[in-house]
C-alpha cells in the first residue's frame, strides 16, 4: 500500500530543508503545501520535486488573496470580506480565475480556498477579512463563484474550515478554540454553505476546533463523529477530507494517525513527516478497513490529477493589468455600496494618522496617490488641530498573533486625534471591525483590503478620478 501519498508535508522557504523535501518526494508523498519564497524559488523547487517523485504530485498553497500575500512582487487581490461588501459574483469569479492562472504558472495546482467561515464574530483573531460575510447565503453565492473561477483557471479547490471557524474567539494556531453554537444554529448557519456547495468541493479542510454539540471530546480534525458520521455519511461528501495544518498548537499532544483513523484522507503539514510516514504504514499494515481508506484517498487523488492534466493551462498574459482592474472594480463597488459621498478638498489642511504599529518610513500607497494628485498632507502631531483628519488602519488577522483590531493605545491615540479635527475619515484597509463608538468621527470606511492596487484605486475614487 502506498500510504505515503496520504502525507502532505509543509515547506516554509527559509526554514525547511530542501534536501528533506527531496527525500520526501522520492518517498512518494502525495504532495506539498508551500509557504513564502519568491516565485522563482517556488517554481524551481516544484519542478525538482515533481521530477523526483514516483507519481505526479499535488502542489498546494493558501492563496486566499492572490499570490502576493506569500510571494513579494506578485499582485494582492481583494479580500473575501471586500468582495462580500461589493456583493458581486463576477468579481469573486475573476479573483478565483486570476489566482488559479498565476498558481498554475508556478506549478501550484491545488489552492486551499475558498474560506466559507462566517464573519459573525468581530473579535475573531483568525477569520476576520478571510470571510465573505456573516450571511451564509452570501457566503455560498460568492464561494461558488470563486470556486468556478479556480476551476476555469485550472486549479483544484478546498472549502474550509469545516464545520465552521467563524464564531470562535481564539486562534487555532495557538490553542484549541471552542464552538459553542448548538446543532440547530450550526445547521442553519455554518453548515449551510457546505450543504449548498458540497458537490463543488474537490476537498474540504477540517479545522482544529472543539465543536461541543457534535463531539465534546475531540477536535473536528480528529473526530470520527464529525468527519465520518457527519461529513461522509450524513452529508454524503465524496471528495478528499483534509486536516488543517498539523503543526498548529491546537493539535498539541495528538498523533496525526488518529486523524486518519477518524476519517481524514490527507494529513497536512505534520510536525515530523518522516515519523508520520512510518507510523501510518505500521498502522495500516494489518487492518483491511484502513487499507480501504488508503485506497480511497489514493484513487481520489489520481482522479484529481487526471482532471488537472485534462485542463489546458492558460498563459499569464496581462495578468498584472487584469489584477489591477479587479482591484479597481472592487474599490469602486465597495465605495458605492457604502454610499460614500466623500470628496477631498485640495485646499484643506489634511492631516493623516497611521494606526499600524508596524508602519515603515514609507507612505502607504493610498497617501502616496493622494500626494501625486496634488493633495498636501501633514502627519498628525498629538494635540494639534486639523481641518480634516484621515486615519488609516492596516491591522489585520495574523496567524499565531491571537488578537485582532485596535489596541487600547491605538484607540486612545485615534480618539485624541478625532477630538482635534473638524472633520474626519477613518479608513480600515485591515480589519473592518475597529469602529468602536469613537466620538467625533465623521465617516468610517471598512474597506478591508490593503493591497497596493486597491489602495490606489480607493484614493483615486475619493479624488474623483475613478471612472468606468
Amino acid at each position: 500500500m502506498k500510504t505515503n501519498r496520504l502525507i502532505f508535508p509543509g515547506f516554509w522557504f527559509g526554514k525547511s530543508s530542501v534536501d528533506e523535501a527531496k527525500e520526501l518526494a522520492t518517498l512518494g508523498v502525495g504532495g506539498f503545501c508551500f509557504y513564502g519564497g519568491t516565485s522563482e524559488e517556488l517554481k524551481s523547487l516544484i519542478d525538482i520535486l515533481q521530477s523526483l517523485a514516483p507519481h505526479q504530485l499535488l502542489m498546494a498553497a493558501d492563496y486566499e488573496t492572490g499570490l502576493g500575500r506569500w510571494h513579494k512582487g506578485l499582485p494582492i487581490l481583494p479580500t473575501n470580506y471586500t468582495l462580500g461588501l461589493a456583493g458581486r459574483e463576477d468579481l469573486a469569479l475573476k479573483k478565483g480565475f486570476l489566482t488559479a492562472v498565476q498558481a498554475r504558472e508556478l506549478g501550484i495546482n491545488w489552492v486551499f480556498a475558498p474560506v466559507v467561515d462566517l464573519a459573525d464574530t468581530p473579535n475573531n483573531p483568525i477569520v476576520n477579512t478571510r470571510a465573505f460575510s456573516a450571511n451564509p447565503k452570501t457566503v455560498s453565492r460568492l464561494a461558488r463563484a470563486f470556486s468556478i473561477g479556480l476551476s476555469d483557471g485550472g486549479c483544484l479547490n478546498s472549502f474550509k474550515h469545516f464545520p465552521g471557524h467563524g464564531s470562535t474567539k481564539q486562534d487555532s494556531h495557538l490553542t484549541l478554540p471552542e464552538v459553542t453554537k448548538n446543532l440547530q444554529q450550526l445547521k442553519e448557519e455554518d453548515l449551510l454553505p457546505y450543504r449548498e456547495l458540497i458537490t463543488r468541493a474537490d476537498s474540504i479542510m477540517v479545522s482544529h476546533l472543539l465543536v461541543k454539540c457534535l463531539d465534546d471530546k475531540m477536535p473536528a480534525s480528529f473526530s470520527k463523529k464529525i468527519m465520518t458520521n457527519l461529513l461522509r455519511k450524513t452529508m454524503y461528501y465524496k471528495g478528499l477530507i483534509v486536516t488543517d495544518a498539523l503543526t498548529m498548537k491546537a493539535t498539541k499532544g495528538l498523533n496525526p494517525i488518529e486523524a486518519f483513523k477518524a476519517g481524514a484522507d490527507v494529513l497536512l503539514c505534520p510536525e515530523d513527516p518522516f515519523k508520520t510516514i512510518k507510523d501510518l504504514a505500521d498502522t495500516v499494515k494489518n487492518d483491511s478497513d484502513l487499507k480501504d481508506r488508503v485506497f480511497y484517498s489514493i484513487s481520489t487523488q489520481e482522479m484529481m490529477v487526471a482532471r488537472l492534466n485534462g485542463t489546458h493551462t492558460l498563459p499569464c498574459r496581462n495578468i498584472e493589468t487584469a489584477c489591477k482592474q479587479l482591484n479597481k472594480e472592487a474599490a469602486y463597488s465597495v465605495l458605492q455600496k457604502l454610499d460614500s459621498q466623500i470628496t477631498l478638498n485640495k485646499h484643506s489642511n489634511i492631516t493623516y494618522l497611521i494606526l499600524d504599529d508596524n508602519t515603515t518610513a514609507d507612505l502607504p500607497p493610498f497617501l502616496t496617490a493622494l500626494k501625486e494628485n496634488g493633495f498636501k498632507l501633514t502627519p498628525y502631531k498629538e494635540g494639534k488641530k486639523s481641518d480634516f483628519l484621515i486615519a488609516l488602519n492596516f491591522e489585520d488577522y495574523t496567524a499565531f498573533k491571537g488578537t485582532v483590531n485596535l489596541s487600547e493605545k491605538q484607540k486612545k491615540l485615534l480618539q485624541n486625534a478625532l477630538d482635534k479635527a473638524k472633520k474626519s475619515l477613518l479608513i480600515s484597509f485591515g480589519s473592518p471591525y475597529i469602529n468602536e463608538d469613537f466620538k467625533n468621527l465623521t465617516t468610517f470606511l471598512p474597506l478591508a483590503s490593503k493591497g497596493k492596487d486597491f489602495q490606489i484605486a480607493v484614493a483615486r475614487n475619493l479624488c474623483g478620478f475613478l471612472n468606468f
